[in-house]
């Protein structure tokens, strides 16, 4: 239990502060990403093959946004976990 609440003491604030606003940033997708799910889990009947067309245009727009920002968050994050590991060791 000492040994634990030394290794918390050694990570700066600062690092934990970053892990914190990348963990938000991450979680700020939930609501975009339950428009995505809602248009590829619930089909509309009857097909309007127009507004498809719109739909799936808009949503792969949204998926590749998400996915770079995804990808890069989550290389932040290893990053900074890294980071957070490498105070602990010291």
């Amino acid at each position: 239990m000492k040994n634990s609440a030394l290794c918390i003491k050694a990570v700066p604030y600062q690092d934990i502060i970053d892990l914190r606003d990348t963990l938000e940033r991450l979680q700020s997708w939930q609501e975009p990403l339950a428009v995505l799910e809602k248009y590829f889990t619930n089909p509309n009947t009857p097909i309007n093959k127009k507004q498809v067309v719109k739909d799936y245009y808009a949503c792969s727009k949204l998926f590749q946004t998400f996915n770079t920002e995804f990808k890069k968050l989550n290389l932040t994050a290893e990053k900074q976990a890294s980071k957070i590991q490498e105070v602990n060791v010291k």
